[in-house]
């Protein structure tokens, strides 16, 4: 899962900060390119929409009051996804903050989330350690877009080809060490 969008690094953002306690001023960053004006602004007006809910709130609440369509949908579908036995490739900042909703509402899906990258959005790294997760890559993007996804499929390609097809020690008649 990847996303485009405007604004929605915004909602990432109070997305954590509601679920996790962690401060907006630690979790906003400059999105698309926002200069050191744009952030400060972004994040005042962070603070005032945060200001109107209590400071820590149900995954449900979170994100009726501050998810958007895109980041629920994704939340969804991951829980979807997985429940029907499918790996899930999470990719960027926002596609991250609606795994952490996914998985505060099926804590069993955790297991099926592959990380794709760490992005360089301040608050994407907030989010990876309350999921303990690692991702395959850190390439310095900033973003999602599902472009992190693309790289890291061919690595689980990979790993899944090793895992299914790479000869053990019995069947490749290995007893024990050579002499």
């Amino acid at each position: 899962f990847g996303e485009m969008g405007i604004g929605n690094t915004s909602s990432a953002s109070i997305l954590a900060h509601k679920l996790l306690g962690v401060s907006l001023s630690d979790l906003t960053g400059p999105g698309t390119g926002l200069d050191e004006n744009g952030v400060n602004h972004k994040l005042a007006v962070l603070e005032r929409a945060a200001s109107r809910t209590p400071d820590q709130l149900d995954v449900r609440r979170v994100l009726v009051e501050y998810g958007g369509f895109e980041v629920a949908m994704m939340a969804g579908a991951m829980i979807g996804a997985i429940e029907t036995d499918k790996m899930v490739i999470v990719d960027g900042f926002i596609a991250t903050s609606a795994a952490l909703c996914a998985c505060r509402m099926k804590p069993e899906i955790r297991s099926g989330l592959i990380f794709a990258h760490t992005s360089q959005e301040h608050g994407h790294r907030h989010i990876l350690e309350a999921l303990k997760a690692q991702p395959l890559l850190n390439l310095n993007m900033r973003l999602g877009e599902g472009t992190g996804a693309l790289l890291a499929w061919p690595l689980v390609k990979a790993a899944a080809a090793m895992m299914r097809e790479m000869a053990s020690f019995d069947s490749a008649g290995v007893s024990g060490p050579t002499a």
